[in-house]
């Protein structure tokens, strides 16, 4: 809990601190966000949710495949009007037209290899307009006019014009573009339409369009339309039954000619017109077992018509037989009870109630069915085999017969077996034409497709998020990447980065007021600590360049010494731009200088400023600049003196990195502070102070981040930003008498 609390103060502190980044990061989030969701075109989403009657995985992925098939959707969305797309143009934004469409077109395909064509309609009057388009000949314009055909080619086209013409300005372009039949499937299968599949069979169809009322029909049209795909899977088998009975008669009848003709050459060449009785009815039998054999394979060909369609088709409910092939009782009663169950199946689902014991009853009849197709197989194959043995039998006695009778007889064996196969297969497939088998859908709607009221994309909400995300991202990015990057010192961390010297104060830049009150304070704190330790009366305060504030701090430092009550005498050591007399408001002209040379004491040069507690005293002319003070004996002298008549005595000095005034200065004080300005000063100012201290072996020298933007506390770390208020006794005691009568108020509800 500590960690996260820590954690989450150092990154609000980082905000804090770097509060016009976030900001700037955070506009240009939400500039990129808004363009993002203007420019981006709106796409809305139709959802139909289905469910396949059988629940298999396989035949569900199955199901899915075929409503996305452009075969289905093609036979859905016929007759739709969808096969021409409009389009508005407006503000260099093209959206399309679904509802107001500001043309109507109509057209004829002249051509059947036409797949689509995109035009541009130039309006070039009330009556007449122009069309543009890119065909293998290359760019083309036509004009035309309204309600009137126009040719074009591979398809000639009529426009009408609709009251959503005159809405538009001039130079808002129209365009249209048409789609064949089968070429309108194949795009709406890869752009507009999705299925996913869920447990128990569930197939979610979603249609995505720029245009709500376009996605909705889509939806709804192909989750209805899937429902004739058992119809057409009826259909489909019934005309495979056909057809297989067709090719049969075609060799039955070739079959037949051929024998007839045979006949006819033998009677002719053998004169054989008659045959025994004996021979006539052993050749009948012959011919009723034939008639049988041909029975029974026709037979086990229908079941296995039957069973093939039975495993390419497994969420069919119910099976009607053909050909009179399954004649078992107990597969009619199971039949039956098939129908009947599905049916109270479809009346529970209505219901809405429980379906899982019913489906366990279809599962264990169809099983049933499978079982009873099994059975009469296996009596098919032991019945084929009879009849083979019977026949073989039946001819072994036909040999016996004279060579000559025997082949008559075969050959009107032949016509009599073809004569009867015929009128068999003809028969057959009149009943397979008129009596074909009633199949139920393969799935039915759970949820019809629904107008959509908003968009799915851009989505606003994660659009606003991302960009929110990114830009807090990016900024905290770039306020970790900044300290890599910088040369300039900021802070005490980059302070410590690269100097050893310690640090002693903060100063924070100055607002509308400059009130530097609290800093200085701080400042003013730290060097009465340092008292506690040894003396501390003569300060130097000095910096590496011209600008970094140093007389500012030696000013604000006298000052707040003199509100805590302790005299302060401000030195300005600063011969070359010396600013304190004009800021302290004092013309006199008595100096340091008049001092040393025995003009004046030291009472009659120190000035004395409107400030409480804070004297002035400035440098003067000194001839030979601070070796004056160096080489005369009345310096230290005079400096005693000072530190008896005041409690401390502040140097304010010019840039070391021109003049050397202020080293002996500092050799001769108990504190040495040099000051740099943060953002301002380099890191070569840091190495500057370094090497002069160890140089001069300059002691107690500290370092003042002066003109601080950051936040910081009394240690130079980041804080929360409160501003310490010293407030009155009276105020304060008020404060306390009011919080225990809140406390007292407060306690009462919890008794």
């Amino acid at each position: 809990m500590t960690t996260k609390s820590f954690w989450s103060q150092r990154a609000m502190l980082s905000i804090r601190s770097n509060k016009r980044l976030f900001l700037g990061c955070l506009l240009a989030g939400s500039v990129g966000a808004s363009a993002y969701l203007f420019l981006m075109p709106k796409v809305y989403e139709s959802q139909a949710i289905l469910k396949n009657i059988n629940p298999d995985k396989q035949s569900t992925a199955i199901a899915a495949e075929m409503i996305r098939s452009p075969k289905t959707i093609q036979q859905s969305v016929k007759g739709m009007g969808l096969n021409v797309e409009y389009f508005v143009t407006k503000n260099f934004q093209t959206s399309e037209c679904f509802d107001n469409k500001p043309v109507n077109i109509s057209y004829k395909l002249k051509d059947e290899s036409f797949s689509q064509q995109s035009f541009s309609l130039q309006r070039d009057g009330e009556k007449t307009y122009i069309l543009e388009y890119d065909d293998q000949a290359g760019h083309q314009q036509k004009r035309g006019s309204y309600n009137e055909l126009l040719d074009l080619g591979s398809l000639a086209v009529t426009i009408e014009k609709t009251p959503y013409l005159n809405l538009l300005d001039d130079k808002d372009e129209v365009s249209f573009t048409i789609y064949s039949d089968s070429r309108l499937a194949n795009k709406i299968a890869e752009q507009n339409l999705s299925c996913s599949i869920e447990d128990g069979g569930v197939i979610k169809l979603n249609s995505q369009s720029a245009n709500p009322a376009k996605a909705y029909r889509i939806a709804s049209a192909v989750s209805k339309g899937y429902g004739n795909a058992g119809q057409q899977a009826n259909e489909s088998h019934s005309l495979a039954n056909v057809q297989l009975i067709n090719n049969q008669l075609d060799r039955v009848s070739q079959e037949l000619d051929n024998a007839q003709r045979e006949l006819s050459h033998f009677q002719s060449v053998n004169n054989a017109y008659e045959m025994p009785q004996q021979a006539g009815a052993v050749l009948n039998t012959v011919s009723q077992l034939q008639i049988q054999k041909v029975e029974a394979d026709m037979q086990l060909a229908a079941l296995d018509n039957l069973s093939d369609y039975m495993r390419k088709n497994r969420n069919v409910n119910t099976i009607s037989p053909e050909y009179g092939t399954i004649t078992d009782i107990i597969y009619t009663e199971t039949y039956l009870k098939l129908n009947d169950k599905v049916a109270e199946r479809q009346q529970l689902l209505e219901q809405g109630a429980d379906l899982s014991k019913v489906d366990k009853e279809i599962s264990s009849l169809k099983e049933m069915l499978a079982e009873s197709i099994r059975n009469t197989r296996k009596k098919l194959t032991i019945r084929q085999e009879t009849l083979a043995a019977a026949i073989v039998s039946a001819k072994d006695r036909i040999q016996n017969l004279p060579q000559t009778e025997e082949k008559l007889q075969q050959l009107n064996r032949s016509i009599y077996l073809y004569t009867k196969l015929y009128d068999f297969l003809i028969q057959k497939r009149a009943e397979a034409m008129v009596e074909a088998p009633v199949l139920p859908p393969s799935s039915y709607i759970l949820n019809e497709a629904k107008m959509p009221t908003s968009p799915i994309s851009p989505n606003a909400a994660k659009v606003w998020s991302l960009a929110l995300l990114a830009s807090l991202l990016f900024g905290a990015l770039v306020t970790a990447v900044k300290p890599l990057l910088k040369i300039k010192i900021s802070n005490r961390k980059d302070l410590q980065k690269f100097t050893d010297i310690p640090f002693i104060a903060n100063i924070e830049a100055g607002g509308k007021n400059h009130d530097f009150s609290e800093s200085f304070m701080t400042l003013c704190t730290k060097i009465l600590m340092l008292g506690n330790k040894q003396p501390v009366q003569m300060i130097t305060i000095t910096s590496a360049k011209a600008g970094e504030g140093k007389t500012t701090v030696a000013e604000n430092l006298a000052k707040a010494m003199g509100k805590l009550g302790k005299k302060a005498l401000l030195i300005d050591m600063n011969p070359i731009n010396p600013s304190l007399k004009n800021t302290l408001g004092n013309e006199e002209e008595n100096s340091f200088a008049q001092v040393i040379d025995d003009d004046k004491n030291l009472h009659q040069a120190v000035q004395i400023t409107n400030y409480e507690n804070v004297d002035l005293l400035s440098a003067g002319y000194l001839a030979h600049g601070v070796n004056t003070l160096l080489i005369n004996d009345k310096t230290g002298n005079i400096l005693a003196d000072m530190k008896t008549l005041y409690d401390y005595v502040i140097f304010d000095t010019p840039e070391t990195s021109n003049y050397m005034d202020a080293v002996p200065l500092m050799k001769m004080s108990d504190l040495n502070m040099f000051v740099i300005k943060a953002n301002s000063a380099t890191f070569d100012q840091l190495e500057y102070a370094s090497q002069m201290k160890k140089d001069f072996q300059v002691e107690n020298l500290f370092m003042i981040i002066n003109g601080m933007t950051e936040t910081m506390n009394h240690s130079g770390m980041q804080t929360s930003g409160k501003v310490k208020q010293i407030r009155r006794r009276e105020q304060a005691e008020a404060e306390i008498r009011f919080m225990p009568r809140m406390m007292k108020k407060a306690a009462l509800w919890f008794y």
